[in-house]
């Protein structure tokens, strides 16, 4: 089966979305070798994959997950990390900051691999247990509107491809967009930084083939993969079957003087310095730029309007010190597992 595929590729042809997925379940099965996986996933990046070929692979790994259940909606805030940047953690600080506004996250996320913490290193490193059951992760969700999901615990299919994304890399393969797209607790609605503007539209296409309800996929013009502050950012939404493609300006927002210099971090712990900083409501960049990207969760959950509804209701939830509490109550229940 795999060699028709690979000569298909060889022709620079775009596969089907059930090859795709047919070639990705035997491969999360251990039935295909890694030498043969590393050859498919260079031919797929000299190819150039597109959002069938995106969607199958999505569909395997959804259907092998450990799954999360929870009755209600939710919202993840993950994007493909691989901007380069090492800017602190503005994607878990946001989510933390949404769940106090009236928002349900799953949050999904990992160590570190292009970046110097990840949304699993900033969360360990605040005294958060991120080895959670599912069972665990949809108590914390009812209990508190915020659980976080360490991807290797429900992606444990994974492993039959790390030796040949270790064999490509530095360069990055389409398993890079698959963690946002790939939500444990099946969250319909999500704000999905991409690390290259040439990737939203398959991503967005993705998206509509897996019947996402709501979703903001976004680039910034300084090559964030986050909303800037301190440059404009390329949108595209999703709202059931309409697409939407607009430029968000953050001086429309706020006025800030600084540079990204400012919200960089060189490890987890500079990295929790600043997010426990934005926590406590300290002006900064760092509480800037997480509160349009926590605005933007609110925005796409439907509790708000507009993004700048989204930021006063975050502002307020930063202000009340809701925000700084939530993190003491999920240090103490993730520990009481």
């Amino acid at each position: 089966m795999y060699q028709s595929l690979i000569n298909k590729l060889k022709s620079k042809k775009n596969l089907s979305q059930g090859e795709a997925k047919e070639f990705i379940d035997s491969v999360l099965q251990g039935n295909i070798e890694s030498n043969i996986l590393t050859e498919f996933l260079k031919l797929l990046n000299e190819k150039g994959f597109c959002a069938k070929e995106l969607t199958g692979f999505a569909e395997a790994m959804r259907e092998v997950s450990n799954k999360v259940i929870y009755k209600g909606d939710v919202v993840d805030n993950c994007g493909t990390g691989g901007d380069g940047l090492k800017t602190f953690n503005i994607s878990t600080t946001a989510s933390l900051i949404a769940s106090c506004s009236g928002v349900s996250v799953a949050k999904h996320g990992n160590k570190a691999i292009t970046s110097n913490s990840g949304s699993a290193d900033i969360l360990e490193s605040s005294g958060i247990n991120i080895k959670l059951s599912p069972e665990q992760v949809s108590m914390c969700l009812e209990k508190l509107n915020f659980g976080f999901m360490f991807a290797p615990l429900h992606h444990s299919s994974m492993k039959h491809v790390a030796d040949s994304r270790r064999a490509i890399a530095p360069d990055k393969t389409i398993f890079n967009l698959l963690g946002p797209l790939t939500n444990p607790a099946n969250a319909r609605r999500q704000l999905i930084g991409v690390y290259d503007k040439s990737l939203m539209e398959v991503v967005a296409e993705t998206l509509m083939n897996l019947g996402t309800d709501r979703a903001m996929i976004i680039h910034s013009y300084d090559g964030m993969d986050e909303v800037s502050i301190f440059d404009k950012t390329y949108v595209i939404e999703i709202h059931n079957s309409k697409i939407m493609r607009y430029v968000i300006d953050p001086n429309d927002y706020f006025s800030c003087n600084s540079t990204m210099s400012s919200i960089i971090a060189n490890d987890a712990e500079q990295s929790l310095e600043m997010m426990l900083g934005v926590l406590k409501n300290y002006d900064s960049p760092a509480r800037m730029i997480s509160l349009i990207n926590a605005a933007a969760l609110v925005y796409i959950s439907g509790e708000a309007e507009s993004i700048d509804e989204g930021i006063k209701i975050c502002a307020q939830a930063l202000k009340s010190n809701s925000v700084y509490e939530k993190l003491d109550k999920l240090i103490e229940l993730t520990n009481s597992f």
